[in-house]
């Protein structure tokens, strides 16, 4: 046991020595960490209904990965430099991030193969060192899970937002695996425990899904700077969400183009093509898991279905937008 412990320390070592060598993402976060420590947020953590806990930082009352520094950027944040290019991706988590950067990355540099790190950079702001983001080049695409209160305000005049929609059922069951196999939460626990963290507005991760919905809707719906993407449309019709996305961004191209984009952003390639950092997971975790609609159906239980629902009809009228839980 003790010889096991040894292993798997050095090879957490190893994999973190590979990733800050492979990652410009991995290296900001480690230099964030570096220096925030002395600035780390309010750590604890949240109990489930089964006594398993999951590690968070808490900002302003509302629970966030734990990351040392995401405290102080987001108190700070009324000194971010907005630009009028950057394009921020806002969503509650497992929304489709990652898809959605690829598309947008695709679509600007004219490029025809994905990106060879996770985010060329950058992950979330809120968790890496200002100064890098600050040399980041020009259009820059930023991403974030925080609710509206916390989003920095220049942004949301300046920049272009476009805010990916999931439905809460498959974005639960999806970030349940997530925080299963994320090192730094140290989430032990079973889905039911995962459930009523979700669904309880107290202990869910980064805020209620309903109100962080209803908040950011509230704010882009006919703002001219914003676009709504569905996952579930992207699901459907993926050619045409890019063809949306690329006339709100200006980057219109040849249907050609679109094609391509289509091909390599499908969640298929992308999980056979991309690499990642292994230092954020435990051994078998993955960014990519199935990316598919209506998974929540093999999770769910009848009571935990019928739960869900009273909630979701209760709030439906706030959200502003339709919600699509299968194809």
């Amino acid at each position: 046991m003790v010889f096991a412990a040894i292993g798997n320390f050095f090879r957490s070592i190893y994999l973190l020595v590979m990733d800050l060598y492979h990652f410009p993402e991995v290296r900001n976060m480690f230099k964030s960490v570096m220096l925030g420590w002395k600035n780390a947020g309010k750590r604890k953590r949240l109990m489930d209904s089964e006594g398993n806990g999951l590690t968070v930082v808490e900002v302003n009352r509302v629970h966030l990965p734990p990351f040392p520094i995401v405290e102080n950027n987001i108190n700070n944040y009324d000194k971010f430099h907005a630009r009028g290019d950057d394009v921020w991706i806002v969503n509650w988590p497992k929304s489709g991030t990652h898809w959605m950067y690829e598309v947008i990355k695709l679509l600007m540099t004219g490029r025809e193969e994905l990106t060879d790190s996770i985010k060329e950079g950058t992950m979330f702001p809120e968790a890496c060192a200002v100064e890098s983001l600050e040399k980041l080049p020009s259009p820059r695409v930023l991403d974030t899970h925080v609710p509206l209160k916390l989003f920095p305000e220049e942004a949301l005049k300046k920049s272009k937002i476009i805010y990916t929609l999931r439905n809460p059922k498959d974005a639960f069951v999806s970030a349940y695996y997530h925080m299963k196999n994320d090192r730094s939460v140290s989430y032990e626990g079973s889905w039911n425990g995962f459930f009523e963290l979700s669904v309880d507005e107290n202990t869910c991760l980064c805020g209620s899904w309903f109100d962080h919905v209803a908040d950011w809707m509230e704010v882009l719906e006919n703002n001219p700077n914003a676009l709504v993407v569905k996952y579930e449309d992207m699901k459907r019709d993926l050619k045409k969400e890019v063809r949306r996305v690329a006339e709100f961004l200006g980057y219109t191209k040849s249907e050609e183009v679109y094609e391509n984009v289509t091909k390599k952003c499908s969640f298929g390639h992308m999980k056979k093509a991309k690499k990642e950092p292994k230092c954020f997971w435990k051994p078998g975790g993955s960014m990519y898991r199935k990316g598919i609609v209506g998974d929540w159906k093999n999770h769910f239980t009848v009571a935990q279905n019928e739960k869900f629902n009273a909630i979701f009809n209760e709030k439906r009228n706030k959200l502003r937008v339709s919600v699509d839980f299968e194809l």
